[in-house]
């Protein structure tokens, strides 16, 4: 796609982003910090999940948000391509801590070999080098601010 794009960069203000695994209130429990999420705040016991040990690139959605929105409201954007990420990656196992830290409760870890995929990714990290030079000093969400916000709220 972005081939494409480049194609037409000539032609339209285009600003290619590439988006890493994002996370909000609301959010489906088919993916996973909803699915933890959701499992806390119900005080559930246990948990069924994959491979605890792959890292992923966790963003607040309103990080994202912000972003697009600056991107789109620069002129210099246009013809640059940016990842949209927190240039973080956590392992499933960091998040689980994480969430138990802040909800004070624990949870037993199954792990389903149903969820364990043989090819899959151990680590997907983004490099925000970029967006973050190019953007300035915007308020940063990380990623225990997210959860706590998804975990504590009424």
């Amino acid at each position: 796609m972005e081939y494409i794009a480049g194609l037409y960069s000539d032609k339209l203000p285009l600003i290619i982003t590439r988006p890493f695994n994002y996370t909000v209130i609301g959010q489906s429990e088919n993916y996973l910090l909803p699915k933890i999420v959701s499992h806390i705040r119900r005080s559930a016991s246990v948990i069924e999940l994959g491979n605890l040990n792959v890292a992923r690139d966790f963003s607040d959605v309103r990080n994202v948000v912000k972003y697009y929105k600056y991107l789109l409201e620069s002129p210099k954007a246009i013809g640059e391509t940016f990842n949209i990420c927190s240039g973080k990656a956590y392992t499933l196992q960091d998040v689980i801590n994480m969430a138990c830290e802040i909800s004070g409760l624990e949870l037993e870890i199954q792990v389903n070999p149903a969820f364990v995929r043989e090819n899959e990714v151990k680590m997907l990290l983004g490099d925000s080098q970029k967006l973050k030079s190019f953007e300035g000093d915007f308020p940063f969400i990380s990623l225990k601010e997210t959860l706590s916000w998804m975990i504590l709220r009424e």
